[in-house]
């Protein structure tokens, strides 16, 4: 629909996770070099955690995109509800073993026998869990047990823990006190500031060929923060009707009113999706304590002081958010040249 009207090569704000859209916030450079940090350590668990439509799953997407060429062998489970009793089964069909008519001990005995094989000609297995905030501690301690299987010092797998923000009250839990001492490293992703906002909207509209028209006025953004808090999932639902009212309204140029507009509209239909979907007399102003993301809140203990992670922010800037600072560079010049701005 809009697509053709602002010349854009594909739909910038697209709710299917997508790798050319991983917008690198200080929070997810900062999750990536925990990742990263974490797999090194070939052992234990490491958790992700954060609230619906914070980035969880492209985070994980980006990870086994760096591991497709190396020898790592990775496998994921859809925790959703997942029985204790199941997990075994669960987690053996995901690395491709039997477990069909058999009894727990022998699908463990199979999944360590698999791993030993591994062993000799993989340098890891990674086992990622998704919706793990829905698992009991009862299932939770499953995993723990596997990943005890170790041989000559070395462990045989190693479990990344996804999941929303409940997870981490489960694993603080009187009965997670051993999980909690194999967790190497957690992160929790927070939403974006009210900066990386415009940031990310720009970032996606980028990616599919913009060239600063439309444009967006500085309350664009203040509204759309306002409204979604800094989530990227209700970002991308807020500014995708935005494009629409703008291709049916034919808009080349938004302003905080456009916003209102759809919000109204999106009232009755997404209520609870976006901030009560409705307009905001004053824009929320961006927290400066939320620059600074939580990171390690579980298991902290366990991470040795001299083996942190390489600080986030020296991550190099991809090319695309390099055409994106060019650009900004471009209508900050513009702005100064021309302060007026017409208005339709």
């Amino acid at each position: 629909m809009y697509r053709s009207f602002y010349g854009f090569t594909g739909k910038p704000f697209q709710l299917t996770p997508d790798l050319r859209f991983l917008y690198p916030s200080s929070g997810h450079k900062r999750a990536m070099a925990y990742l990263r940090y974490g797999l090194e350590q070939a052992e234990g668990f490491v958790v992700i955690t954060g609230d619906i439509g914070t980035g969880k799953t492209l985070l994980i997407q980006t990870l086994l995109e760096e591991l497709s060429d190396q020898s790592i062998a990775t496998a994921r489970v859809a925790a959703a509800n997942l029985e204790a009793e199941r997990v075994p089964a669960a987690v053996a069909a995901a690395l491709g073993q039997p477990f069909e008519g058999k009894s727990k001990e022998l699908v463990l005995r199979n999944l360590e026998k698999a791993l030993l094989h591994a062993r000799d000609y993989l340098k890891g297995v990674l086992l990622i869990v998704d919706e793990a905030q829905t698992l009991s501690q009862a299932s939770l301690e499953e995993l723990r047990i596997l990943s005890n299987l170790e041989a000559n010092g070395r462990a045989l797998l190693q479990i990344f823990l996804v999941g929303q923000t409940e997870l981490q009250d489960t694993l603080r839990g009187s009965r997670m006190r051993q999980l909690r001492q194999r967790v190497v490293v957690s992160h929790h992703l927070e939403p974006l500031t009210l900066e990386e906002t415009k940031r990310y909207i720009g970032f996606r509209l980028v990616a599919v060929g913009w060239k600063a028209t439309p444009s967006f006025t500085h309350e664009v953004y203040e509204r759309v923060h306002a409204q979604t808090r800094g989530v990227p999932r209700k970002i991308n639902l807020l500014m995708d009707r935005l494009l629409v009212y703008g291709f049916l309204e034919e808009l080349r140029a938004f302003e905080a009113s456009h916003v209102d507009a759809v919000l109204k509209e999106m009232g009755a239909e997404l209520s609870g999706d976006i901030e009560n979907a409705t307009p905001v007399a004053e824009p929320v102003a961006a927290d400066p304590a939320a620059e600074a993301p939580a990171s390690v809140p579980v298991g902290a203990e366990d991470v040795p002081p001299n083996d942190e992670p390489t600080d986030a922010e020296n991550v190099a800037v991809t090319p695309l958010e390099a055409r994106l600072r060019a650009l900004e560079a471009k209508l900050e010049k513009l702005a100064v040249t021309n302060p007026t701005r017409r208005r339709r």
